[in-house]
């Protein structure tokens, strides 16, 4: 929603910050729904120094202080163990043009996203290409997603909230959806991803100078990243 790094967004970058809320978030709902609710990466609106092509938009600057605001807020923090994983999949997402990868016939079900979109996003994308991550680039995004990542949840701290990760989901969707739907107190039902996968190899597969990396951040807090 607050993501103006994607060039998708059904709205101008100068749109409000309440606007799209009441639009295309907290808008009338048909009587089922139970909770309303978007995704907002602890980092957005703002850049990143890791990856200076992610630009900030002060329009949005003031979505934080506005969810702190909210008096019937809940909020469900996503993060993520394994923070040279997720770099890996940002740094082959940049350089592929490959950001997802869907079941088409479980987002069709699930979502009022149109085939073409679907399509454009890729539904069957396969990953093989090799890369050698920049030691001084990864520890800053380490830095920056921890930083980042604490900042969201001391703004939300007042809020109730319950913290996840993707390993979690990952490995068992449906104890960890259903921990979610009891905690936002809505009818509890069977959910599916209807995203796949991207990368299958290991670590080691996938970054060529995989070793020189582990041995460069053998003695600092992020050494448990490097799973062989």
């Amino acid at each position: 929603m607050f993501n103006s790094d994607n060039p998708n967004l059904p709205y101008p970058l100068s749109t409000p910050t309440n606007t799209i809320l009441a639009d295309w978030v907290f808008k009338d709902f048909p009587e089922p729904t139970q909770q309303a609710g978007f995704v907002l990466q602890a980092y957005h609106p703002f850049a990143l120094q890791a990856f200076p092509g992610i630009r900030e938009n002060p329009a949005w600057a003031d979505i934080w202080q506005i969810l702190a605001g909210m008096p019937d807020l809940s909020v469900i923090h996503l993060r993520r163990d394994n923070l040279l994983q997720r770099h890996l999949s940002h740094v082959l997402a940049r350089t592929t043009g490959e950001w997802h990868s869907w079941d088409k016939q479980r987002v069709k079900a699930v979502t009022h996203i149109e085939d073409d979109a679907i399509d454009r996003a890729g539904s069957n994308v396969r990953r093989d290409k090799v890369v050698a991550l920049d030691p001084e680039q990864l520890q800053t995004d380490f830095a920056e997603v921890e930083n980042w990542h604490n900042r969201a949840e001391q703004l939300l701290s007042q809020h109730p909230g319950i913290s996840i990760t993707y390993e979690q989901l990952r490995d068992n969707l449906p104890v960890t959806t259903k921990k979610v739907l009891d905690f936002l107190k809505v009818d509890s039902y069977p959910l599916q991803a209807a995203v796949k996968k991207l990368e299958k190899r290991s670590l080691r597969q996938a970054i060529s100078n995989y070793d020189e990396l582990k041995q460069h951040f053998a003695d600092t807090g992020w050494a448990d990243f490097f799973v062989d």
